[in-house]
């Protein structure tokens, strides 16, 4: 059944050709996968504007546009030397592509011209506010490894010499725990992270070359 959605027209149609990569580095930007990166869809000043403004409650259409501006960064010498005093103001067509590319990705929610956060961003006082919890998670899950390496190492010795181990053992936790709270009711049943496409893609090439190498 062909989609028929507001965004069908902005999707791509054509072929996609990729050459062959090796797994263990990002197509896009040739550097190693686990390099810590903004994603793209929220590597854009008009997108972070626009959800930056959003934090502070829903707003209308004419609300963003009147907000969303930026003002040029000198080069040549630091801003406590000169306060640039120009604004520039981006067009509505770019910020109605913009607020359409948040919604498609579940980033945002549209309802009677109304445009308000699908996700939390916090502020500073609130971000303190969530530390305090933070911590106390933290401190918990170091008495239980506490509790428990003597049988670790007793039964998990041989592995602990060749892997790291306490790395595994946490990263598996953290995605059984995100399982068990979807199960309680206390997450939404949907991924905790925004899958993109290019993430998929390199996903699905990644499982391509371990079956053609292994």
């Amino acid at each position: 059944m062909k989609e028929n959605t507001k965004y069908h027209n902005y999707r791509f149609i054509g072929k996609i050709n990729v050459d062959e990569i090796q797994p263990w580095f990002d197509f896009t930007t040739t550097k190693p996968w686990d390099d810590p990166e903004v994603p793209w869809i929220l590597d854009n000043k008009v997108r972070r504007e626009i959800l930056i403004k959003l934090a502070e409650g829903p707003k209308d259409f004419q609300e963003l546009y009147d907000n969303i501006n930026f003002s040029p960064k000198p080069l040549l010498i630091s801003k406590e030397e000169y306060d640039c005093k120009v604004s520039y103001q981006w067009t509505k067509e770019t910020i109605e592509n913009h607020l359409m590319t948040l919604e498609w990705y579940k980033l945002i929610n549209s309802k009677e011209n109304q445009f308000e956060l699908a996700i939390p961003i916090f502020s500073m006082e609130k971000s303190a506010k969530i530390e305090k919890y933070i911590i106390q998670f933290a401190e918990h899950w170091i008495n239980i490894i506490k509790l428990l390496k003597n049988e670790i190492s007793s039964n998990l010795g041989e592995i602990e010499n060749k892997a790291p181990l306490y790395e595994i053992l946490i990263e598996n936790a953290v995605e059984k725990l995100y399982d068990l709270l979807k199960k309680e009711n206390l997450l939404p049943d949907e991924p905790n992270v925004k899958a993109l496409w290019a993430e998929q893609l390199r996903k699905v090439k990644f499982e391509e070359w371990i079956e053609k190498n292994f």
